[in-house]
């Protein structure tokens, strides 16, 4: 979401509006804030990222004050490394920093005097303090916390600068994502190892950041998942495995009948729906058009079954469960996993109340984002796609390679709906289901997707969401 000076002010809401960046309505916390403002697109961004990033800045000040603070990680070394020697890059970074500092600068004074409370108003001090900080993210368990950045560091550390007009430059580059994912690839080993553990610790549950104190019961954390409290990290051996805990059984069944119904692969909140799908489209412009050949990654011959068809858009938030499940009896017919982008905003998105509640940058993510793409044949139901969407820290799309991977060209596998075919590894994210022109009619809670975006509770994984039209059932 590039700014201009032209968008850096911000009107004050009234007691009905949404909570948003300027307002004095009160901070948004898991008490106040719908299920919308839980996924990673959030108003309040500026307060949000205050109270994470700048008790971090202290932490480290103060290891550095005592001359504790650990030398970067290798891979973090590397990275640095390599941003330095490479001119443009190195620009691209600083002017990232100094344009994110910028904006919280021009905003207005009594925001700006608020932020103070809670430190100051400069989010990155500089070219080393960017790395400094990364590192310590990348050697830390994520925290649960009651702001809307709940479980999500890296984006609470680069939701401002990824945003100016230089971190929309620097996270579309294709170069400096690769060098990037070695970053994530790095945090996501320590997650699943057991010293990530720190903050399942049932000798201390109500510790800063504790995924078991009062707070994270309170907000579903655990309901109806699998855990045991009498267990040391309630039963799991490391963070990922926490984070990819299962349903108790019988808590998610698949409903309706599996000759002529499609049920939901994953737990959703609902975003959005379009019909009358086109083939190609401007995906990046203001109206925000879904592009089936580039949702695809380029592949035609997949794209065109699905042209003139429906899309049914949700996300999973950090709280939620991160499998991903076959929605149908039938067949997958093709898998794979389509890299991307990781934390690429759209380009020339603007900055209004829209923005910051994700209206925008969802459907976008689906063009260009790291996801795993698989497509399904339903007797009834003809051709139905599913595409899980990883989101800024979300990079880890695993689609198990030797189950569910059906390379072009290979023989379909035969697949009975609430099957599980892959997962996210960190964080939470979004997904579509994509359904052939008049081949099935979507449940009213589908097509009126915007309607149900506060939803106390997302729609549980399982539940039917198209069938089949009359002339197609067989």
């Amino acid at each position: 979401m590039a700014r201009t000076k032209n968008q850096a002010s911000h009107t004050h809401s009234s007691s009905t509006d949404a909570h948003h960046e300027g307002s004095q309505s009160g901070l948004l916390t898991l008490d106040n804030a719908g299920p919308i403002q839980m996924g990673f697109w959030v108003p309040n961004r500026v307060w949000a990222t205050a109270k994470f990033l700048i008790p971090l800045r202290h932490h480290i000040a103060a290891k550095k004050k005592a001359n504790t603070l650990a030398p970067l990680q290798p891979v973090m070394q590397e990275f640095k490394n390599w941003v330095t020697s490479h001119s443009v890059y190195r620009m691209w970074l600083t002017s990232m920093i100094e344009q994110s500092n910028a904006f919280i600068a021009s905003l207005p004074k009594e925001t700006r005097t608020e932020i103070k409370k809670d430190g100051d108003a400069i989010w990155i001090e500089g070219y080393d303090s960017f790395f400094e900080i990364l590192n310590e993210i990348i050697t830390t368990s994520s925290s649960f916390n009651t702001t809307a950045q709940v479980g999500t560091p890296m984006n609470a550390f680069l939701s401002v600068a990824m945003g100016t007009e230089a971190g929309v430059a620097l996270f579309h580059d294709a170069a400096f994502n690769q060098q990037f994912k070695p970053v994530l690839n790095a945090w996501n080993t320590f997650l699943k190892s057991s010293d990530s553990l720190d903050k399942l610790d049932i000798q201390h549950p109500e510790k800063p950041g504790s995924w078991i104190s009062k707070a994270a019961h309170k907000a579903g954390v655990w309901k109806e998942m699998e855990h045991d409290p009498s267990k040391p990290g309630y039963g799991f051996d490391s963070w990922n495995a926490f984070f990819l805990r299962q349903f108790v059984k019988g808590a998610r069944p698949f409903h309706g009948d599996p000759k002529t119904q499609i049920d939901i692969g994953c737990e959703t909140t609902p975003w959005k729906y379009a019909n009358k799908i086109k083939l190609e489209s401007q995906f990046w412009a203001k109206d925000m058009n879904y592009s089936l050949l580039d949702l695809f990654g380029g592949q035609r011959q997949w794209a065109k079954l699905f042209e003139g068809g429906q899309i049914y858009q949700g996300f999973l938030s950090a709280t939620h469960y991160h499998r991903w499940n076959s929605p149908l009896d039938g067949f997958l017919v093709r898998s794979w996993v389509e890299p991307g982008t990781y934390f690429a905003q759209r380009p020339g998105q603007g900055e209004d109340q829209g923005t910051w509640e994700g209206t925008e940058s969802q459907p976008y993510l689906g063009h260009v984002a790291t996801r795993a793409i698989f497509i399904f044949k339903h007797k009834s139901c003809g051709y139905i796609a599913l595409i899980c969407i990883g989101m800024v820290e979300v990079s880890s799309c695993i689609i198990d390679p030797s189950t569910f991977i059906v390379e072009e060209g290979a023989a379909p596998v035969s697949i009975t709906r609430g099957t599980e075919i892959g997962r996210f590894e960190f964080g939470g994210s979004t997904h579509m289901m994509i359904f052939q022109k008049d081949r099935v009619k979507l449940e009213a809670w589908a097509r009126n997707a915007v309607k149900h975006r506060e939803d106390p509770n997302p729609t549980k994984m399982g539940s039917i969401i198209a069938t089949a039209t009359a002339g197609n059932h067989k």
